[in-house]
């Protein structure tokens, strides 16, 4: 159980254990203030009875008669909260009387008025004929029968625990419905979390059988494009050897075809590249030391309005083709010189990292954990929608206008990057510039 539902409990154990306290302290208080109704009204009951004996046994003091007194007195016996009752003459002795339960009557008179005892009260009034006092009835009674007492008390402390008892119970109740919910609040956050993480693994899954099924594509595309490209170029060979002399004339228009024909198997080469089906020929690279060497290069690539800062923090090597690698650099250099058409700056970053997770947007199941080398181009321009940055790898898509652009530059980089067994990945938002970091395995032997 977490810290917080235990305190949760707690919580709900003094609420109810305070409620319950209250409710006994009102149940206490409720049998007092009735106790005190009842001894007022017992009280006031017993004196109109002495009242009435009083006036009844005026006669019988006034003469004496003893037995009549009597009589009287036992009359009041049928009542069971009567204790005992006395008549007393003028004098202030002992006329007429009657005790029961251990209650002893006073030899005389006690005072008019109450007097409570434990358990008891006495009541005295005064008998008097013709408004002169003759002598003296006492009654004394219970002010509350035990039985009654009892009864009350034993309603009260049930009525008080039952109380209790319910209030624990909607307190256990509820905090058990809390737990519940919080439990299902954290099942709910985890499914949704698992549900979104399968959404962009089946997004990435899908992204890369379409790059697998493009890349097949074009790479059969392009092997047949450059076996028809060779046969062209020997074609050509042959007809200027065939021309001999008049070569000379067809010379512009040969050499014309034959340009063509390069920058068509360049092309090939780029579509090769993508498709991951290009022969390389992978060897050591220290990646700062490759960009520090092509700095100037890149300098004379973007211009004298972007400021090129370096940040060669990388030691490790990579196994990779290095005219590629300084092709991708090269690319990713004047990607970002035309994201920055009024200048800015453009920071080439290499660092040596390990990864335990993927990258953002590699599929899990194609990452291998380990030590990399990480080479990143980062540009202030204008940036990239989302839509735009998760389509920016797919070969033959540019936002560059008509003729200023084939698509191809990131897929021939992706394609090589996967290919030598690496990542790559864009981060990117409009207005908030572009960063692409290829991730490389860093050689053994070098690292």
């Amino acid at each position: 159980m977490s810290a917080e539902p235990r305190q949760g409990w707690n919580m709900s154990v003094i609420v109810a254990l305070a409620a319950a306290g209250m409710l006994l302290a009102a149940g206490v208080m409720m049998a007092v203030y009735e106790e005190k109704l009842y001894s007022a009204q017992q009280v006031k009951n017993i004196r109109e009875q002495a009242q009435i004996l009083a006036a009844s046994v005026t006669a019988a003091i006034v003469f004496d008669d003893r037995r009549a007194a009597q009589e009287y007195v036992e009359a009041l016996a049928a009542n069971p909260e009567l204790q005992a009752a006395g008549v007393y003459d003028g004098g202030n002795h002992l006329l007429a009387g009657f005790s029961r339960g251990g209650a002893r009557l006073p030899a005389t008179a006690p005072g008019e008025g109450a007097a409570f005892g434990p358990g008891f009260v006495d009541i005295t009034v005064r008998a008097s004929q013709n408004g002169a006092a003759v002598g003296t009835v006492m009654l004394r009674s219970v002010t509350e029968p035990v039985e009654r007492r009892y009864a009350r008390y034993g309603g009260l402390i049930l009525l008080v625990t039952m109380g209790a008892l319910v209030i624990a119970v909607l307190s256990f109740s509820q905090n058990a419905l809390a737990r519940r919910a919080q439990q299902l609040s954290s099942v709910n956050t985890r499914l949704q979390e698992e549900m979104e993480e399968r959404r962009k693994t089946e997004e990435a899954l899908r992204q890369s059988h379409k790059m697998e099924a493009v890349g097949q594509l074009s790479g059969g595309i392009a092997h047949d494009f450059n076996n028809l490209i060779m046969i062209v170029k020997g074609n050509l060979r042959l007809l200027k050897r065939r021309l001999g002399p008049e070569a000379e004339q067809a010379g512009t228009y040969i050499a014309s075809a034959d340009e063509a024909l390069d920058r068509a198997a360049h092309l090939t080469q780029r579509i090769l590249a993508f498709s991951r089906r290009q022969p390389l020929t992978p060897q050591p690279v220290n990646l700062s030391t490759l960009a520090q060497g092509l700095t100037e290069l890149i300098r004379h690539s973007v211009g004298e309005r972007v400021e090129i800062v370096l940040k060669l923090n990388a030691r490790g090597s990579i196994l990779c083709d290095l005219n590629q690698m300084e092709n991708v650099i090269l690319n990713l250099a004047i990607n970002a010189r035309d994201a920055m058409p009024d200048g800015g700056r453009l920071i080439v970053e290499t660092r040596d990292v390990v990864l335990s997770e993927p990258p953002p947007d590699v599929e899990g199941e194609s990452f291998t954990p380990g030590a990399y080398v990480a080479l990143s181009v980062s540009d202030s321009g204008i940036g990239m929608p989302e839509d735009v940055r998760r389509r920016a790898v797919d070969p033959f898509f540019t936002t560059k206008p008509l003729g200023k652009g084939t698509g191809l530059g990131l897929s021939m980089t992706f394609g090589f990057v996967r290919q030598s067994n690496g990542y790559l990945t864009i981060e990117s938002a409009p207005g908030q510039g572009t960063t692409i970091t290829i991730l490389m395995p860093r050689n053994g032997e070098g690292a």
